[in-house]
């Protein structure tokens, strides 16, 4: 079984970021599919 690290702080930038993309209207389901499908 994969453990991951008790992580208890967050990336402002990508908290903004969220937050932008609530305040424009966009669904948490749109944000996730954007993150899915946009490949750096």
């Amino acid at each position: 079984m994969e453990t991951f690290p008790d992580v208890k702080t967050l990336d402002v930038e990508w908290v903004e970021l969220i937050e932008e993309a609530r305040n424009l209207g966009l669904s948490v389901e749109e944000i996730r599919e954007f993150l899915q499908s946009e490949k750096i």
